[in-house]
């Protein structure tokens, strides 16, 4: 038996076909082959199984005791493989299963996993969804193994082989607690750099957009406390006078929790871009064209 990198994988179809109609010409017709061709591909088959595999008796060929083994077995091979064609080919969110992997930074998931998820859940209920961690620099890898099927992320430069879609332009705002004693009706700057800060950040080191802003006009902040995420930034701030500097969207996902109330930020500052990153190699897969269409939905 030759090696399956040696192997026409066409053949198999040949056979099955012999085998349920009992002959070559019927094979060809059912085929829409020509006698010639199928009886080339039957002695082909013969010599790869090193087998006879049809035995004339009459009109018929009657499989051998090879080809009765191996029928159910290559049977179920060319059906996986019409699955796995069709699943290819079409997607349905009412039936499917698939699982999809979206790369998203922890800053990213609070904001928007949730809402994707319930959004999902109504249109796809047997969907399944995966938010993964990934590092920056990993991203197109991730992308073209598919290991991640695409991702949510800031701006980043352009990479051969990645495509980018922006999904949202964000402001940011700043969060105090309730009845803070040093902010009136308004935040002014400099109230905002008086007052010691929280910061979020997963990075232990590097500092915002807001403190470069601040270095291009020969300010500074005050950070006195720098947590892992924005949510453990939330709960500091409702508890103490120090303020936080959050994006807009993620500040309203917070809003309702632990009391704290948003202020404009006395500072211009650039707006947070969201863009929605995949591989040029999965740009026609109906999965991911339907997923991509989702997040456009539920991100804006």
């Amino acid at each position: 038996m030759r090696r399956i990198a040696q192997f026409d994988l066409n053949l198999l179809e040949t056979f099955e076909a012999i085998y349920s109609e009992g002959g070559v010409s019927r094979a060809a017709r059912h085929l829409n082959l020509s006698q010639p061709a199928v009886s080339h591909s039957l002695a082909r088959l013969r010599e790869a199984f090193n087998d006879e595999l049809f035995i004339r008796e009459g009109n018929n060929l009657v499989p051998t005791a090879m080809a009765r083994d191996i029928i159910g077995p290559i049977r179920e091979a060319l059906r996986n493989f019409g699955f796995a064609l069709a699943s290819a080919m079409h997607f349905d969110p009412a039936t499917s299963n698939r699982l999809f992997r979206v790369g998203m930074r922890l800053s990213g998931e609070a904001p928007n996993f949730a809402s994707l998820v319930t959004h999902m859940r109504e249109a796809a209920p047997e969907v399944r969804l995966t938010s993964a961690h990934f590092a920056r620099q990993d991203l197109t890898n991730l992308l073209a193994n598919g290991d991640l099927d695409l991702a949510i992320d800031v701006a980043h430069k352009d990479r051969a082989g990645l495509k980018r879609e922006l999904l949202r332009h964000d402001s940011f705002v700043v969060a105090a607690r309730k009845g803070h004693p040093a902010i009136g009706e308004t935040l002014t700057l400099d109230t905002y750099l008086k007052l010691e800060h929280v910061f979020a950040s997963p990075r232990s080191v590097g500092l915002g957009h807001e403190d470069a802003a601040l270095s291009r006009i020969g300010r500074e902040r005050k950070i006195a406390v720098r947590c892992q995420n924005a949510m453990s930034a939330w709960q500091i701030v409702s508890r103490t006078d120090m303020i936080l500097t959050l994006s807009r969207r993620y500040a309203e996902t917070f809003q309702g929790l632990e009391g704290n109330e948003l202020h404009e930020l006395p500072l211009s500052l650039p707006s947070a871009e969201a863009y929605m990153y995949w591989h040029e190699a999965t740009e026609a897969d109906p999965g991911l064209i339907w997923l991509r269409e989702q997040i456009r939905m539920v991100i804006n």
